[in-house]
C-alpha cells in the first residue's frame, strides 16, 4: 500500500503536470489572438467601416488582458498551492468592461437591438459593482 507522503507527491506532480499543461495553452492562445490582431490591423481595408475594426482590435487586446490574468493565477497556483479569487475576479471584470466597450459601439450602429443591450449594459454596470465590492472586501481582509 502507498503511504500518504508518496501519493502526495504523485498528486503534485500531476497537478503540475496539468497546470504547465494549461499554460502552454495559454501561452499558444495569446500568441496566435496577437499573430490575428496584427492581421487584422494590417489588413485593414476601406471596404469596412473602421470602426468594426477598432471594435475588432480593442475586443482582442482586451481579449489578451484576460490571458494574461489567467496566466498570472495559474502561476500563481503553481508557486504557492493556493487558489486565489482576486485574479478571477479582476478577470471577470475585464470581460464585463469588454463587453460594455463593445456594446456602447455597437448600439451606435445597430439601432434595433437598442434595447437589448440596454438591458445587457444594465446587468454588466450591476456585475461590475459586485466585482468592485467584493475585491475591496477581499483586500481589506487579506490587510488584517
Amino acid at each position: 500500500m502507498l503511504s500518504k507522503n508518496t501519493i502526495d507527491k504523485v498528486i503534485n506532480i500531476v497537478e503540475n503536470s496539468i497546470l504547465v499543461i494549461i499554460v502552454l495553452f495559454l501561452i499558444i492562445s495569446a500568441i496566435l489572438l496577437i499573430i490575428d490582431e496584427v492581421y487584422s490591423i494590417f489588413t485593414f481595408s476601406t471596404t469596412q467601416p473602421s470602426v468594426k475594426i477598432i471594435i475588432e482590435i480593442i475586443s482582442k487586446t482586451l481579449l489578451l488582458l484576460m490571458i494574461i490574468e489567467i496566466l498570472i493565477t495559474v502561476k500563481i497556483s503553481i508557486n504557492e498551492h493556493i487558489l486565489s479569487c482576486q485574479p478571477f475576479i479582476i478577470i471577470g471584470l475585464i470581460a464585463a468592461v469588454r463587453r460594455i466597450l463593445i456594446i456602447s459601439v455597437e448600439i451606435a450602429y445597430l439601432h434595433e437591438m437598442f434595447y437589448y443591450y440596454i438591458i445587457e449594459m444594465g446587468v454588466l454596470i450591476a456585475l461590475i459593482l459586485i466585482f468592485v465590492i467584493s475585491l475591496t472586501m477581499l483586500r481589506k481582509n487579506s490587510i488584517k
